[in-house]
């Protein structure tokens, strides 16, 4: 029990990388990765044909994997296409060691008819055979999707074709699709029973019951702060952390807060918290502005929930990627103030979580009533509305120098805010 787990984490280590470097994401590639994720979301649900074709050029799947590098700190990826076949390769970086600094996955896919045909998979010096590789894959599938799903969606694959950088995978129509992605939906929202919850649910359905009780107060009137709701919220953090963890108190406010101004879709993570019997309410929720604009309460309050549901790096990039598709046609432009308010947003969230004495810190700066520049930095002077020729003319992608001045700017004023002194 520890000498073959022990023996097999050694053979998945190298000392050189598969990958030495992932492609910098600019505002083609943030589009390239869109439209290829809406093509397949869009085929795959498809009901009016017997069979779909869903195609990928090499640039496509690389975009992709400059979306997921960005957003995944170590991690590096590229994908070769040839008349041959798909070549995959996923390197992820390890603190330096002595066996190996190197997680290595290495996959290829070939010309196939009928049906999908692995090459030999490898991960760090372990061989798997195309028939095994296919038969874990399938079997994982199973056991995450539930109802032999992973069995079925592999066995729909007709045929895998290759032409010139481009791979077509040809699907036959399966039958209840409509039935199976429901189940799968209700199989991931009952996966969230055998996790432990985010948060305490009944505490944040106390924060949220207060969050409505501070509406009713504004229904009429003038637009308001998001300060307004952010003080009390934290004055009832303080109160209760007389006797509780303040990091899982300011935790259940932060996540009352991102459902109530934000997105009702928290609540697939960490269940229902409107009560019941009481109306869904959009109208005050218009008039609650950040920085004197409604989309940048929204940056902010989903920002600060998804830092505390994932890696804040994987938020980060949520924030960019999405400024990078507004600077494309029919977008509203990249804006720094968007990411500005994306940063704010996780800091907070990041430093009321700190269990070494941020979270209580937090409590007493944000306690009672408070102004914005005590949690949100100036962004006047901040680019927005760019669009992508103007974008790539002055900052290319988001590795250049003038770029990450801009984002160092940002953070260091975040870092002055009185909230972090």
């Amino acid at each position: 029990m520890v000498v073959v787990p022990s023996v097999l984490f050694l053979l998945i280590l190298e000392k050189k990388p598969a990958v030495q470097e992932t492609e910098i994401i600019n505002t083609e590639r943030a589009a390239l990765a869109k439209n290829l994720a809406k093509r397949t979301l869009r085929g795959i649900i498809r009901q009016d044909h017997a069979s779909i074709s869903i195609s990928a050029s090499e640039e496509d799947l690389n975009s992709l994997m400059a979306v997921a590098a960005r957003g995944i700190k170590r991690l590096e990826g590229r994908v070769n296409i040839t008349q041959s076949g798909l070549y995959a390769a996923m390197t992820y970086h390890l603190p330096h060691n002595p066996v190996g600094d190197f997680i290595n996955v290495r996959v290829g896919v070939f010309p196939s008819d009928p049906g999908l045909h692995l090459s030999q998979v490898a991960i760090g010096k372990i061989k798997i055979s195309d028939r095994l590789a296919l038969f874990l894959f399938r079997l994982v599938l199973d056991i995450v999707l539930g109802n032999e799903n992973g069995t079925v969606w592999t066995g729909s694959v007709q045929s895998v074709n290759f032409r010139r950088d481009t791979v077509t995978l040809n699907l036959q129509r399966i039958p209840d699709l409509i039935e199976r992605r429901e189940k799968i939906v209700k199989r991931f929202q009952s996966l969230r029973e055998f996790f432990p919850p985010l948060s305490d649910p009944e505490a944040i359905r106390l924060y949220y019951a207060e969050l409505l009780t501070l509406e009713d107060r504004v229904r009429s009137g003038p637009p308001v702060s998001l300060a307004y709701f952010i003080g009390p919220l934290f004055q009832l953090a303080r109160q209760r952390s007389l006797e509780s963890e303040p990091a899982e108190e300011n935790k259940a406010a932060l996540l009352a807060l991102a459902t109530f101004a934000g997105d009702r879709g928290f609540e697939r993570f960490i269940g229902p918290v409107h009560p019941e019997g009481v109306k869904y309410r959009r109208t005050v929720l218009r008039r609650a502005l950040l920085g004197g604009r409604e989309d940048l309460r929204l940056h902010f309050v989903i920002s600060a929930g998804l830092k505390i549901i994932t890696d804040s790096g994987i938020t980060y990039a949520i924030g960019e990627f999405k400024e990078m598709l507004d600077s494309n046609r029919g977008g509203s432009g990249f804006s720094f103030i968007d990411l500005a308010a994306d940063l704010s947003g996780m800091r907070l969230a990041e430093v009321a979580t700190d269990r070494t004495g941020g979270a209580r810190k937090i409590q007493s700066m944000l306690d009672g009533e408070i102004s914005e520049d005590t949690f949100f930095p100036a962004i006047n002077d901040l680019p927005e509305d760019l669009t992508k020729t103007e974008f790539e003319r002055i900052y290319v992608n988001v590795e250049n120098p003038k770029y990450v001045n801009i984002v160092n700017v940002i953070n260091d004023r975040i870092s002055h805010l009185p909230i972090y002194q």
